[in-house]
């Protein structure tokens, strides 16, 4: 097995989150080693088969654009994934008021609920 090449990504281009994610992508088919000196992210990928270095650095900067457009479009999106969990969990609240709440109130004594097992039968 060779020792495999180490290339350097730019920290300005990628974030942390995005390499590791990529490099997860790519456990299965290759022994990873990742690193950091300065402002690069090093990286290591030794093929654990018959695949060729080259293609594999080629697939893996392929999954480092994806990865990091996924990441820039979760940020953009947010607020809005925010705002239509928000409305979803907004309109399936019930109003326990208007539908006869009052009277299961009544079938539960709080006193009971609230007392300490330990209190009521270690006497």
């Amino acid at each position: 097995m060779s020792e495999g090449v180490m290339k350097s990504y730019a920290k300005e281009l990628y974030e942390k989150e995005v390499v590791v994610k990529a490099a997860y992508a790519f456990t299965d088919r290759a022994y990873i080693h990742l690193d950091v000196r300065g402002e690069n992210y090093l990286v290591s990928l030794v093929p654990k088969g018959e695949e060729q270095e080259e293609r594999l650095y080629a697939e893996f900067e392929n999954e480092l654009i994806a990865q990091e457009t996924r990441r820039m479009v979760s940020e953009r999106t947010k607020h809005i994934r925010e705002m239509i969990v928000a409305r979803a969990l907004s309109s399936t609240m019930i109003d326990l008021k208007d539908e006869g709440a009052d009277e299961e109130e009544n079938l539960f004594d709080a006193d009971a609920i609230l007392t300490d097992w330990y209190e009521e039968y270690e006497k």
